[in-house]
């Protein structure tokens, strides 16, 4: 695990991260678990002159490789990785993709794959995608197999999550004439994909369903409809809940920028020529926004600086919110059903996703509130700080997460702070903190 912050002025940038990371450690019989290691420098120049910098967060490898490494090839593999940073970004994935196919030569003897690495990758993939369906089968009350209804609605739940972006329960509520927005595409079809289709997708299917629902539960037609949607998925931005994947930050200066710039994305699983990976978020500094602050990882006291709560208890909010919103719709449906009874059943079908929809809603909305209330009083102080102090502040955020960890008796968060701060043309590492 990690913690990290991002700080962005119309002057410079700053990174600061701790030195914990989590890896996978791959044992002799076929297991895995996970590993967390101290004294890790997590963050990476990639362009010294423009300059851009990244640093990642989350897991620490990729394809059983550390992300040092990785990126210490891709510099030497791709020497211009572009003029801009969401160039550099792209460079990043087309690299990946380019090494993990093969067609990369290289990359591949600077970092040999090992026989079944795609294979493995696939079947974590398509293992989470049987999990997020059994996720959705729960919420339709179809987990048990006994309500084709259920099930099917599942089966729409997941297909949206897949292809479009946001939110299943709360598309329900666009506006009349809106529709929402299609996933972008990471990937394209090519043998290569078709093959590792054709070869095990039936195969994972069959026992990962087995696994989850019991032996008979989901029948072919079922089956049918959820490999149809694992190979649309295939090549969307969408990545499943469990799937294991990295964060990474890229911040710096393009070429023909004087204000810094950030993009963050999430790479996930690599397999048939695909990098599985999603753009979360990007921009830089306006007149109207003049700094931008980020937090990543293990925050929650960093969230609760700025946001005014910790992740947990919005979440105690979000349910007993929910909760209250489905004991008075119940209550309404009572009252119609004294009247007619149909038409109370008709209402409470009607409104079956409501209590979600509207909870979720009204936790989003109360968050933005408080998040911006907040970090404008933070942003007043970074909005007008030098490079150099921006390190300094970020690195204190940074402490606020080591506090936390140090007094619960965890090490998934540790010392020392490492930062680094840019101006344009100039990248200077601030050096570790301890204090």
């Amino acid at each position: 695990m990690t913690s990290e912050v991002m700080l962005l002025n119309v002057q410079g940038a700053a990174l600061a991260a701790d030195s914990a990371l989590t890896a996978i450690e791959y044992h002799p019989d076929g297991t895995a678990s996970v590993r967390y290691q101290t004294g890790t420098e997590k963050i990476y120049v990639i362009d010294q002159s423009m300059p851009v910098a990244s640093m990642i967060f989350d897991l620490a490898e990729f394809y059983r490789y550390p992300w040092s490494t990785i990126f210490e090839t891709f510099r030497a593999c791709v020497p211009q990785a572009g003029n801009t940073v969401p160039k550099v970004a792209q460079s990043l994935v087309q690299f990946l993709a380019r090494w993990t196919s093969g067609m990369d030569q290289k990359a591949q003897s600077m970092l040999p794959l090992e026989e079944g690495q795609e294979r493995l990758s696939f079947a974590i993939y398509i293992a989470a995608l049987v999990q997020r369906f059994y996720q959705c089968a729960e919420l339709s009350n179809a987990e048990d197999g006994r309500k084709p209804e259920g099930l099917k609605r599942a089966l729409d739940m997941l297909r949206f999550e897949t292809q479009f972006s946001g939110d299943y329960f709360q598309n329900l509520f666009l506006p009349h004439g809106e529709t929402p927005t299609r996933r972008p595409i990471v990937g394209e079809s090519s043998s290569r994909l078709v093959a590792l289709l054709d070869q095990y997708l039936d195969r994972l299917l069959t026992g990962m369903l087995k696994s989850m629902f019991g032996e008979g539960v989901i029948n072919g037609e079922v089956k049918a409809s959820l490999a149809q949607i694992a190979i649309e998925s295939c090549v969307t931005d969408w990545m499943a809940p469990g799937v294991p994947k990295t964060g990474i930050v890229f911040a710096g200066f393009s070429t023909a920028d004087v204000r810094p710039m950030f993009i963050e994305i999430r790479v996930g699983s690599a397999f048939g020529g695909i990098v599985k990976h999603q753009l979360v978020d990007g921009g830089a500094p306006t007149q109207r926004e003049p700094a931008i602050i980020r937090s990543f990882a293990q925050a929650d006291l960093i969230d609760a600086l700025l946001r005014g709560a910790q992740p947990g208890y919005r979440y105690v909010i979000f349910q007993l919110m929910r909760q209250g919103i489905d004991a008075l719709l119940s209550a309404v449906g009572g009252e119609i059903a004294k009247k007619d009874a149909n038409l109370a059943k008709s209402v409470l079908k009607t409104f079956d996703q409501a209590p979600l929809a509207v909870a979720r809603a009204i936790i989003m909305a109360g968050d933005d509130i408080a998040r911006h209330a907040m970090e404008m009083r933070v942003a007043e102080v970074v909005s007008s700080a030098a490079p150099e102090l921006l390190a300094d502040y970020a690195a204190k955020l940074v402490r606020l997460s080591v506090i936390e960890h140090e007094l619960t008796g965890s090490q998934t968060v540790a010392e020392p702070i490492l930062a680094v701060y840019m101006k344009k043309g100039q990248i200077v590492r601030a050096g570790p903190r301890t204090s």
